[in-house]
């Protein structure tokens, strides 16, 4: 049995199955997708569905989409997985699994106004901060955006979105006795290599954890920032699993090349003639990140140092180089950052004691 002008057709096993058009070859010619259902009636609304979701596909747009954000949600992250660093697609899969779908995921994609995302946003408040509040926002922010260029709305409903405001960041160096302190005690630490680059070079977790060999130039006491490892959370189903992986640093400015003081590069050959792999830290394998963390809250605590995060270390290198007077684009430079806004927006507090000279100067 056919119904004829809407490619819905009847299986011999008795469910029905609707055809539509995913995409086009290179001639023009369709390549078609399928849905299959036992009942006709909701068969012919999931068709619908993905008819308007491939709609630019079709030669007329006649049919508007009637899916939930969730329908769309799980197309638009299908479609994006291949053009993202696994945990950039990880983090985006998350933050729509936890705070956007449980709120919003049932409601029509069509009907989403803004009231319903200022109401939203009030309610992720309650456990979010201001900042977080705003990154999960903008992962919705992005998957409307490309709902708007499929043609699914014609207004993207985060436009008009009242967001809390941006609060100061909290991460703070250590003070220049602490951070010596700290120093010594990793110097004579087996494990200490990883807080001595910190320290030294200002270098992220990850992008420590994934230092090669290849990467250190003794000759010329230079090291290059190639690679990073990061711990994602992969979603199946209800199963929350998590993989260490290798990649690519954070953004294009990451990947850079810092001079060693003679002191690191010392301590980077010592460790080298030890090594029986190519990972400066952890030999075949990579010292996963939070090893490396485990490993700073053990020598802290060997000498009773406050417990403090490892990305205060990067902060303490970028503090100890504004205060020895090191001008903030070689600075930017050193840290892996995109522009030198992003430097001085993260480190303004540090400037205080500049801002002082300043005015003893001018006074």
């Amino acid at each position: 049995m056919v119904r004829k002008g809407e490619n819905i057709y009847k299986r011999k096993d008795g469910r029905w199955e609707g055809r539509y058009i995913k995409g086009r070859k290179s001639d023009g010619s369709a390549i078609y997708g399928y849905v299959y259902n036992k009942t006709y009636t909701d068969l012919k609304e999931r068709l619908l569905t993905m008819k308007a979701l491939y709609s630019h596909n079709y030669t007329f747009k006649t049919i508007v989409y009637q899916g939930s954000l969730n329908d769309w949600t799980m197309c638009w992250l299908t479609e994006i997985q291949g053009q993202l660093k696994p945990s950039t697609y990880a983090s985006y899969t998350n933050k729509m699994l936890k705070h956007i779908l449980p709120f919003l995921g049932d409601i029509p994609l069509q009907s989403i106004k803004t009231a319903d995302l200022n109401d939203w946003i009030k309610k992720i408040e309650q456990n979010l901060s201001p900042n977080s509040t705003r990154i999960v926002f903008q992962v919705l922010m992005s998957c409307c955006t490309a709902a708007v260029k499929r043609e699914l709305i014609t207004e993207n409903p985060c436009k008009h979105v009242v967001l809390p405001k941006k609060t100061a960041n909290n991460i703070n160096a250590i003070t220049s006795q602490d951070q010596r302190k700290l120093k010594e005690k990793a110097t004579a630490h087996p494990k200490g290599l990883a807080i001595i680059l910190a320290l030294e070079t200002g270098m992220r977790i990850g992008e420590i954890a994934g230092l090669k060999w290849e990467d250190v130039d003794f000759s010329s006491n230079l090291l290059t920032v190639q690679r990073t490892i990061q711990r994602i959370q992969l979603i199946n189903g209800v199963n929350r699993k998590t993989q260490v992986i290798e990649g690519t640093p954070k953004s294009i400015t990451s990947k850079r090349t810092i001079p060693l003081s003679k002191s690191v590069s010392k301590l980077l050959n010592d460790q080298k003639k030890k090594s029986k792999g190519n990972f400066v830290l952890g030999g075949d394998k990579p010292a996963e990140p939070r090893l490396i963390s485990v490993w700073l809250k053990k020598i802290c605590q060997s000498f009773h140092f406050p417990a403090i995060r490892f990305h205060q270390l990067r902060h303490s290198f970028a503090t100890r180089c504004l205060e020895k007077g090191v001008n903030i684009a070689t600075i930017s430079a050193l840290l892996g950052h995109h522009s030198t806004k992003m430097t001085l927006d993260i480190y303004v507090s540090s400037f205080m004691s500049e801002k002082r000279k300043a005015i003893n100067l001018i006074s």
